[in-house]
């Protein structure tokens, strides 16, 4: 098979169980949230990757509510999505070093698949997937708060509430797992007093509108009409 020489054997379980603070009572669901496809086909992360998003936005989601209740539905949105983006889940899993364990194929080392931010993103829901099913609720609660608090309270403290452009793109990565597009539909009045209109656009649909003098401008109304629309539409 197409695959590395080496694998997850009981010293590398021992190591990223001692990185994540947690001792599987089933080493095998571990073995598995640490398999790319690439390594194997049938027996790899990606169903683990796919509970563990579902437990990761109900526990963040619980905690904005219990922690951050002053926050309006919308700001609480976009937080959670900060807090499960890509480049959070992906940071938060190098801080731990579960990343020099995840197992690809022969093929995707030349790719270099096993540093791509995606790849290492999921494998951090998988490991969450296979806590929560090793152990429950409790457990894997703790495990995410502890490694994601951070990227919350980083984006709270930010307090750059007029960046709509970053907050949509957080939002449509986490939800969609894709980037808002900006497609400037018109331009009004003389060269010297310009107004853009401009569309925002999510897998190809239109998600919000908007106008400004400037293209930046005109962007940034676009993604806080295209917020107010998901938020409605959520």
């Amino acid at each position: 098979m197409d695959k590395m020489e080496n694998y997850i054997n009981d010293k590398s379980i021992s190591a990223v169980e001692k990185a994540i603070g947690y001792i599987f009572r089933d080493k095998s669901l571990l073995s598995t949230a640490l398999k790319h496809s690439s390594y194997d086909k049938l027996e790899n992360y990606e169903k683990l990757e796919f509970l563990g998003d579902s437990v990761l936005s109900v526990v963040i989601s619980e905690f904005l509510f219990r922690t951050h209740s002053y926050l309006l539905e919308g700001e609480m949105t976009v937080t959670r999505a900060y807090a499960v983006c890509e480049e959070s889940l992906s940071k938060a899993c190098r801080n731990l070093g579960i990343d020099k364990y995840i197992l690809v194929g022969m093929s995707a080392i030349g790719a270099k698949v096993n540093t791509n931010k995606s790849v290492i993103a999921d494998a951090f829901e998988s490991v969450i997937g296979a806590i929560y099913l090793d152990s429950g609720f409790d457990y894997v609660k703790s495990f995410i708060i502890s490694n994601l608090n951070e990227f919350i309270v980083e984006y709270i403290k930010s307090g750059d509430n007029n960046d709509y452009k970053t907050k949509l793109q957080h939002l449509v990565q986490s939800q969609y797992q894709d980037e808002p597009k900006y497609v400037v539909k018109d331009e009004k009045g003389p060269p010297h007093d310009k107004t853009f209109i401009v569309e925002a656009q999510v897998m190809g649909k239109t998600y919000g509108n908007g106008k400004g003098k400037t293209k930046k401008e005109a962007q940034q109304s676009a993604a806080k009409d295209a917020l107010n629309y998901i938020e409605k539409k959520v």
